[in-house]
């Protein structure tokens, strides 16, 4: 019996006995008496049996289950109840959904209830005692939500009718289970678990206050499937604090099981672990508030969990907590150690953008109505503090599926460590971490954090972190792929949180980045980019001030590939924007948004240096690629920040398709753009550039190197750009091949020019030189079938039809040429140079218009030009040599001014020794002869002044020989040969000058045009005018006149002026000695038959008197006879009267006397004349001609052809009663 009810009989005793003396107090105690045993046989005898039937119905009923109890014993004095053998049956319906199963839900061997009497004062249950012996209870699954219990709970469950206006007053004392056992028939798993030697201990369960001090041991034990559990306490329930302790103890238990039949459903799946704790947990009241501390050790061994659907979410080997005093209600958690044995913990984040450890939370609570400030203030703070904590062997993975390329990954070795930690204490944490990455990389982090001032610093290490496995997450700024490439850093780093903005800071560190090579993503075939290395070496970085300070940034080894598209992209920009579309940039735009709400950051670098670096350009805007190699190139740019008002100090060289070099060094300014460099090229390979010009050319330049040596400036852009250049520069080792066959078309060995001071500006362009320099220079120039020259076709035609240019062109029309526009548009150019050199040059002409081809080489070129310009008012004087090859030389002397408005030129040009066998090819084309022998010297003068040209060509031919003649269909039908034989002396040379003139104003100016045309209406003289040919062969004038002599009428006998014509004839042809002379005598009847009559009259009137003289016996010479006026009347008279015609008689018959007129007019118009008289007079003056160039002329060379007795076809104004002379 208790002590309780002790005391409370005793003290009943002493009332007894203090009114027993009284009689009304004898009536209550026997009337007392006598209801004590008619309780007593009432409880002891007819109670267990009501009670035994009533709980039995009763219970049946509520359960829907059978219940029955074999006994039930009541002791109504101390009111203790015992109940043997109670068995709670299954429910039929259960039974029937597992048939063959047990029929018994839950059989207690002896269940002992012991009240107190107190519970009548208290008008509430008191249960002093509740025991339960041996229950045996049966537990089954059905399914994943459906127990042999479930029916229960949900009928017990419902809401009651009229819900109680506060919570049951009870108390339930010295709660005592002993060798409990159950048994969990899990049909869903096809899996049983026992839990055996179940023993509980319960101090007390009340709602109702108790002022007893007493200590009652808690006590929890048991084995599950093997494993024991103990939990044992004590407390004291009627305290004042209510104090009580458990030691939970556990060894080894199999979490998986237990957690398994957690009465709600846990958003994972524990696979294994098992759990062992030594802690002791200690409740008490301070008053009204209640108190929980914790302290002991806890050990989790080989623990998985998973997700619902198996995917791996924790797991460690092993998990130790060492508790120094936790206090949940009060926030606080202080632990002396923490220690993870290989913890490995997976994250995912599937398509949606959830990690999965998000989705386990519950779903957030709706929220609750704003708290008073007084109630949130009395909510302590996070009290959490950590001796010490270390994570050993550690793993964490991840899986990312948010982009489009799956993300998996690792971190290994994952080992961290962190000491003295407290949220609330001043003093900062010591932390370390190490860890790699499974793909390539490690990192070391050290540093301090004080949570209680929101600070915290570290000291990062990340060496040689792989970079391919962060494609997907790079591929969102780069549209490239990485293909190799390691990232390390090295840098100390602090964060204050304190503030809104938090501030970030880096302090003096590198980082590096080791092997790269990206290819673009959305390029097909594109060659990789690769690096070598590149090293930035930190100074300070301020993410919230916003500014960064580099003191240096070094890349080495860069090597990439560039192509410019026929479109003009630059297939290298698409790097600069993500290639593909990604869901998280939604959120990265957001924060970039927010970033660039905030001013702009501002950066200074101290260096930047690229170092052996190389590229490759391939530029498809041109007709042909332009394709660029550039390598080794070094860059080197100092103080580069922000403030793109300031000069960057530049350096840098690099060398082109590996020739050459070309070095920079100077300012440059960004805003506003100005450079100020230092340009030194040697040898750079400028013929690369000739794709981009190379197509509107028939000439190939194979070969081409720019030097320079100077400083170039630059300010502004557009329309005030202005640019300028001192220094040196010259283009070298240049060769030009003919496209169509790929042969030599020009080229030289040096074009340079010194101390050059080129200007651009809005004023226009002004480039001076002191120097050209042209050495060693050669060039092709070919005359076409179709007699065009080449230099024409070195620029395509308008038709785009490529024409080569060192060989025949196919017979083609010729295409009109454009209209130029030579309208001046634009700022105007100044140039001034002060001198032009020319160094051995050699120039090859081939003349493919004649047949055969001709090709003549001059040779040894050198020379100089003085100053000229575009302004210049001083002629610069001239003076060139040349050689024709195996030929004499050839000079050009005077002056010129050829860049002003209206060029100016007075020059002279000479060559000598010019055998003219090698231009056979042309003599045989237009003369239908070659040439067998010869030699030509040449002296021109030309002027040039006011667009208008005046020039002599002075021609000495020295022994021209031609040799058989040749069917041509081209050759002149003009007698070459006579033209030569008139032009050549009688030493066989030519002396010559043929004078043009034109002007240049004229579009169809040409000076070969008007050279040729003179030559050629110089052999049309030996056809037209050979004696005025002739005339000019010996420096004479009027040789038009010569091919005739005229001649009285009707007589052949010279007179002076025709001898003079003879004598100059004579003297003529005497230095022609391989000219023949053609005589030709002519009359003309009208003039020469009259003539005739007259000459025969004069002839027959001084026949008649020499016949007097010959009568009177003197001796008489006929050309010495002459008739006086008187004589010849006289002889008249004796011709007229001795002459046989019809005369006029008078009436005796005799012949009539007539005048002298009368007698005149009838002796000539009976005069013996006719045609042959003509004939005959003609042939007298050819061989009066003929005989007096007897002595002067060889007679072999003189030839009397056929007379012509009339005057058709005479177009000069001479008479004609004439010799005509022709010349063979």
């Amino acid at each position: 019996m208790s002590s309780t009810t002790k005391s409370t009989f005793t003290t009943a005793g002493r009332t007894l006995r203090g009114v027993v003396h009284a009689r009304r107090t004898r009536r209550i105690t026997i009337g007392l008496i006598v209801a004590l045993l008619i309780i007593g046989v009432l409880g002891f005898f007819v109670a267990p049996p009501v009670i035994r039937h009533v709980a039995e119905t009763q219970l049946s009923q509520q359960l829907d289950r059978p219940v029955s109890i074999r006994r039930i014993a009541l002791n109504p004095y101390t009111l203790r109840l015992e109940a043997d053998d109670v068995h709670f049956g299954e429910a039929a319906a259960n039974i029937a959904k597992a048939p063959g199963g047990a029929d018994s839900f839950v059989d207690v061997s002896r269940l002992v209830v012991r009240t107190s009497w107190t519970s009548l004062f208290r008008l509430a249950p008191v249960v002093d005692e509740l025991r339960i012996d041996s229950p045996r209870i049966r537990l089954a699954r059905y399914d994943a939500d459906h127990f042999n219990f479930s029916d229960l709970i949900a009928k017990f469950s419902k809401p009651a009718p009229e819900p109680s206006t506060g919570p049951a007053r009870f108390s339930v004392s010295n709660i005592q289970l002993e060798n409990g056992r159950i048994e969990f028939n899990d049909r869903l798993t096809n899996a049983k678990h026992v839990i055996d030697r179940f023993a509980l201990g319960i101090p007390f369960i009340a709602t109702l206050p108790s002022a007893t001090d007493i200590f009652v041991t808690p006590l929890l034990q048991a084995r599950i499937d093997g494993s024991p559990l103990v939990l044992k306490g004590r407390t004291k329930p009627f305290a004042t604090s209510r104090e009580s302790e458990i030691a939970l103890t556990l060894d080894a238990l199999d979490v998986p099981q237990m957690a398994s039949y957690a009465p709600a459903s846990l958003p994972v799946a524990v696979k294994s672990g098992r759990l062992t704790t030594a802690l002791n947990v200690r409740f008490a009241f301070a008053g009204d508030v209640p108190t929980i501390r914790i302290d002991g050790t806890a050990d989790l061994a080989d623990a998985v969990v998973t997700d619902r659907a198996n995917a791996p979410l924790v797991a460690a080997r092993a998990v130790h907590v060492k508790i120094a005093d936790m206090q949940p209600l009060r926030n606080v958690y202080r632990f002396d150690e923490i220690t993870l044995a290989g913890p490995e913990v997976h994250l995912a984040r599937d398509a949606s953008g959830a990690f999965n450890v998000s989705k386990l939370a519950p779903p957030p609570p709706k929220p609750e109505a704003p708290r008073p400030a007084e109630a949130r203030d009395k909510t302590p703070p996070l009290d959490l503090a950590i001796h010490h904590l270390s994570i050993d062997a550690g793993k964490l993975t991840f899986d990312d599926r948010l982009l489009k390329q799956p993300v998996q990954g690792a971190l290994t070795d994952i080992a961290i460590t962190l000491d003295s930690f407290s949220t609330l204490a001043k003093t900062p944490a010591r932390y370390t971490l190490k860890t790699a990455l499974d793909k390539g990389g490690a990192l070391d982090a050290a540093g301090n954090v004080t949570l209680s001032a929101k600070t915290a610093d570290a000291t990062l290490a990340l060496d040689a972190l792989a970079l391919p496995p962060l494609q997907p997450y790079i591929a969102n700024a780069v549209a490239a792929r990485v293909v190799s490439g390691t990232l390390g850093a090295k840098l100390p780093v602090s964060v204050d949180w304190s503030k809104p903005d938090a501030a970030v800071q880096v302090g003096a560190g590198d980082v590096k980045l080791d092997s790269l090579t990206l290819v673009p993503a959305n390029v097909t075939g594109a060659a990789p980019i690769k690096l070598a290395s590149a090293n930035a070496s930190i100074s300070k970085v301020d993410v919230a001030a916003r500014t960064a300070a580099l003191d240096s940034v070094q890349l080495r080894g860069l090597s990439l590939e560039a192509t410019r598209r026929k479109d003009g992209s630059i297939d290298l920009a698409a790097l600069a924007g993500p290639h593909e579309a990604a869901p998280e940039q939604t959120a990265t735009r957001k924060i970039q948004k927010a970033q660039a709400a905030g001013p702009a950051w501002r950066y200074q670098i101290g260096e930047i240096t690229l170092a052996d670096a190389s590229a490759n350009f391939t530029d498809e805007t041109s007709a042909r690629p332009v394709k660029l190699h550039v390598a080794p190139v070094s860059v080197n740019v100092k103080q580069l920040s922000d403030d793109l008002t300031k000069p960057l100090a530049v350096d840098g060289k690099l060398t082109l398709n590996g020739k050459g070099e070309l070095g920079v060094t100077g300012n440059v300014t960004v805003s506003p753009l100005k450079l100020a460099l230092h340009v030194k090229g040697d040898q750079v390979d400028a013929s690369a550039f000739e794709p981009y010009f190379g197509d509107r050319l028939n000439v190939a330049v194979t070969s081409a190197f720019l030097n320079a040596n100077g400083d170039v400036s630059m300010s502004g852009s557009g329309k005030t750009l202005a640019a300028s250049y001192q220094g040196d520069v010259s283009l070298t080792d240049v060769r030009m091949l003919d496209k169509a066959t790929s042969d030599r078309f020009a080229g030289w060995k040096l074009l340079g020019l010194t101390n050059v001071k080129a200007a651009y500006g809005e004023r226009g362009t002004d480039v001076e030189a002191a120097r050209i320099t042209f050495a060693n220079f050669y060039g092709r120039v070919l005359l076409d079938a179709q007699g065009k020259l080449n230099l024409k076709n070195v620029i395509v035609s308008d038709s785009g039809q490529a024409q080569s240019v060192t060989q025949p062109a196919a017979s083609a029309p010729v295409a009109a040429s454009a209209p130029q526009d030579t309208a001046k548009s634009g700022p105007p150019v100044n140039m001034r140079f002060g001198q032009l050199v020319l160094q051995n040059g050699r120039v090859t002409y081939t003349d493919n218009f004649i047949k055969p081809n001709y090709t003549a080489n001059l040779v040894a070129i050198n020379g100089t030009i003085g100053a000229f310009g575009t302004h210049s008012t001083t002629p610069a004087p001239v003076d060139v040599t040349a050689k024709l090859a195996a030929n004499g030389p050839v000079s050009i002397k005077g002056q010129v001014n050829p860049l002003i408005e209206k060029p100016a030129l007075d020059v002279t040009a000479s060559a000598h020794d010019v055998e003219l066998t090698n231009l056979t090819p042309y003599s045989a084309k237009y003369a239908g002869y070659p040439i067998t022998k010869g030699k030509l010297n040449v002296d021109l003068h030309y002027m040039l002044a006011d667009d208008r040209l005046t020039a002599n060509n002075h021609l000495f031919i020295d022994q021209l020989t031609f040799g058989d003649h040749i069917d041509n269909p081209s050759a002149t039908k003009l007698p070459v040969r006579l033209a030569v034989s008139l032009l050549k002396n009688s030493r066989g040379e030519i002396d010559v000058n043929i004078p043009i003139s034109g002007s240049l104003s004229n579009p169809e100016f040409s000076i070969g045009g008007l050279v040729w045309q003179a030559i050629v209406n110089l052999v049309q003289k030996a056809v037209t005018a050979p004696f005025s040919l002739l005339a000019h062969a010996i420096g004479g004038g009027g040789g038009e006149e010569l091919n005739y002599v005229e001649f009285d009428a009707g007589s052949a006998t010279l007179g002076d002026a025709a001898q003079k014509k003879l004598d100059t004839i004579a003297k003529a042809l005497a230095d022609k000695p391989s000219i023949r002379l053609d005589v030709t005598g002519r009359v003309d009847p009208k003039v020469d038959e009259p003539g005739l009559r007259s000459a025969w009259l004069d002839a027959q009137v001084k026949r008649a008197k020499v016949r007097d003289m010959s009568d009177s016996g003197d001796a008489v010479d006929w050309a010495a006879v002459k008739v006086s006026g008187d004589d010849y009347d006289k002889y008249l008279t004796k011709v007229y009267k001795s002459a046989d015609f019809k005369k006029p008689r008078n009436v005796i018959g005799l012949t009539k006397s007539v005048p002298d007129a009368d007698m005149k007019a009838a002796l000539m118009q009976n005069a013996p004349i006719d045609d042959s008289s003509l004939r005959d007079l003609a042939q007298k003056r050819a061989q009066a001609v003929k005989e007096y160039f007897d002595g002067k002329i060889d007679s072999s060379r003189i030839y009397v052809v056929a007379p012509k007795l009339n005057a058709d076809g005479i177009d000069d104004k001479g008479a004609g009663s004439r010799v005509e002379l022709g010349l063979k």
